[in-house]
């Protein structure tokens, strides 16, 4: 079913069929539009399905941020949030990015013609962390931009995207082979990349006080969208999940904070969600949906 107008989407808003909800409910998330605010916010009080509640939701925040690119810095309301979260981390990201990552590179090079022994110095290692925050704050950046989306196999794409890496830890893959997915790979990498690697780290430190189980990652597809799911057996989340995703909020030392951060932040662009929640004491599931 394809729409043409506002007005179609929103008598379709009121179809006692869910599906038709959601077509229209993608319809507001794809044409973002300050004009009918009020009428998504009634809409969502009133919607009990979760996946059409989940496309109003995205609609709301594309309209939040044309309303940011729409008006002036000085008369943008900060008590109703319309200053938008990620117009604001892809400026900031970008300008500490061209006017640091610069002078970090000819500060690296003086530093090992100054400093005797560099490479077993404590300012090697200084410099190296430093190094690693400017890439998190790269990914940062790059997970605020759609570049494109493209079909492809799912269970090839996660294999490669394993082989590619050595892993400490056993990884199961579990899902349909043939499933064919669509999304924008660098998107999808950056978020899925997060959760392999929390996963492994988490269950490699659960191994000095038991054996864990091996990580799963397993996929698949509802009627409306694709999921992701990475479960590891490892020590738990440790904080509460909306703590967890706040940019510098880490329970690893010598960790910038900013994993989920990416992670959450590419699911927004791709118009999906990122779930992390510990169904038992220990472990954690690690979950990315996005629309068909």
């Amino acid at each position: 079913m394809t729409l043409e107008s506002f007005e179609r989407a929103l008598e379709l808003a009121k179809s006692d069929s869910s599906h038709e909800r959601l077509v229209a409910a993608r319809y507001f998330m794809m044409n973002a539009s300050t004009e009918y605010e009020a009428e998504l916010n009634n809409w969502l009080g009133r919607e009990t399905v979760g996946w059409v509640k989940n496309a109003i939701e995205i609609a709301l925040t594309k309209n939040t941020q044309k309303q940011a690119e729409l008006e002036p810095p000085d008369t943008t309301d900060v008590e109703n949030k319309s200053v938008s979260y990620t117009l604001a981390l892809r400026e900031v990201a970008s300008i500490m990015l061209h006017e640091l990552e610069p002078r970090i590179g000819i500060l690296a090079v003086k530093l090992r013609e100054d400093i005797p022994n560099y490479d077993e110095s404590a300012s090697r290692r200084q410099m190296d962390h430093l190094k690693d925050f400017f890439q998190a704050l790269s990914f940062l950046r790059l997970a605020t931009e759609v570049t494109g989306s493209d079909s492809f196999t799912c269970s090839d794409w996660i294999n490669s995207l394993i082989e590619g890496h050595s892993f400490e830890k056993k990884i199961r893959l579990s899902g349909p082979q043939s499933l064919i997915v669509r999304a924008d790979q660098g998107l999808l990498k950056l978020a899925l990349s997060n959760g392999i690697k929390n996963a492994v780290e988490s269950t490699i430190s659960a191994t000095q006080i038991r054996s864990p189980e091996d990580i799963i990652i397993n996929w698949g597809e509802t009627n409306v969208d694709y999921w992701i799911a990475v479960i590891d057996d490892g020590l738990g989340l440790g904080k509460p999940t909306e703590k967890l995703i706040r940019i510098g909020a880490t329970t690893k030392t010598g960790h910038f904070g900013m994993g989920l951060t990416i992670a959450q932040q590419a699911m927004q662009s791709l118009n999906g969600k990122l779930s992390l929640f510990s169904p038992n004491s220990t472990g954690a599931v690690f979950e990315l949906r996005w629309y068909k």
